[in-house]
């Protein structure tokens, strides 16, 4: 007992001793992770900014990110533990030869990093990077026809939680397999390259994650206002506060037809009170329950 407390303390005092760079190391990756969501937010809504390469915003964002990503966990635990159990049950089921040699087959080096290889460059294409059809919705007409299934995520978001948790699933897999071959010698040549080539496409995986989440789930309810600071909405005028920078604070505005929306910049120093009336889900409210149709 005395032993194990005295090793926790000298673990506790390695720790200490090594705050600082883990402080720096950490916070560099919110840092990082902020700026990734915070710009593709921006893309996505069409809002010019005055953000400079350094602001604390971006570690704001990246530390809600960050927590974000930690209560995917619990969903994706939920949606895990019965496919476990299903793939468990089938595989009983199977004859032990059949296992044997599935498992043979799958245990494979090569083979394996040719899978995860395959399975990243699927999930980058066709699902990851959808999100970069996404750009200046404040202002545009309809909303892209397709990704279709996309496009309802953004209009009925009750199932972005799961989405995101099954992106964060997507980005485990290539992770796995690397983790599983880290004990095996890479081969020389194309075994190498394999090994290198999914390390490459895990990284953009868990890069692509924040992007998504700017352009999918930050900020989606703006507020809504009652005057573009001094000056009040004229009859039948909306007004949304859409970004609040360190010059200008930018506005959407929308008119009484709802044909005709605008981006208002105003300095900030003219943008003495805001006075807010509401939260509205943006897109929702612009586009209605389907594409194209205003509410």
């Amino acid at each position: 007992m005395r032993a194990a407390l005295e090793e926790a303390n000298q673990w506790i005092k390695a720790v200490g001793s090594d705050w600082t760079k883990y402080t720096v190391v950490g916070s560099f990756l919110l840092y990082v992770l902020g700026y990734l969501a915070l710009r593709f937010h921006l893309t996505a809504i069409g809002v010019g900014t005055d953000l400079a390469v350094l602001d604390e915003r971006y570690l704001f964002t990246g530390a809600r990110f960050l927590v974000y990503l930690v209560s995917a966990v619990p969903i994706l635990v939920l949606v895990a533990l019965p496919a476990t159990a299903a793939g468990w049950g089938v595989s009983k089921l199977l004859p032990a030869a059949v296992r044997a040699r599935a498992s043979m087959w799958l245990g494979d080096p090569a083979r394996l990093a040719v899978l995860g290889i395959v399975f990243s460059v699927v999930v980058i294409q066709f699902i990851m990077r959808q999100c970069f059809t996404l750009s200046d919705l404040l202002l545009a007409r309809e909303l892209p026809r397709e990704p279709g299934w996309l496009i309802s995520l953004l209009i009925d978001d009750r199932l972005m939680p799961l989405y995101f948790s099954l992106l964060v699933a997507t980005c485990a897999v290539p992770l796995a397999i690397l983790w599983a071959l880290r004990g095996v010698p890479a081969p020389a040549g194309s075994g190498a390259f394999a090994r290198g080539l999914l390390t490459f496409l895990a990284v953009v995986q868990v890069l692509l994650l924040p992007i998504n989440y700017g352009v999918l789930i930050v900020d989606k309810a703006l507020p809504r206002v009652a005057a573009l600071g001094a000056q009040p909405l004229a009859d039948g005028e909306d007004a949304w506060l859409a970004w609040e920078g360190k010059e200008g604070v930018t506005f959407l505005v929308r008119r009484a037809d709802r044909d005709r929306r605008a981006l208002v910049t105003l300095p900030r120093v003219d943008v003495k009170r805001t006075e807010i009336v509401g939260f509205d889900r943006i897109l929702p409210t612009l586009f209605g329950d389907r594409r194209g149709r205003q509410r």
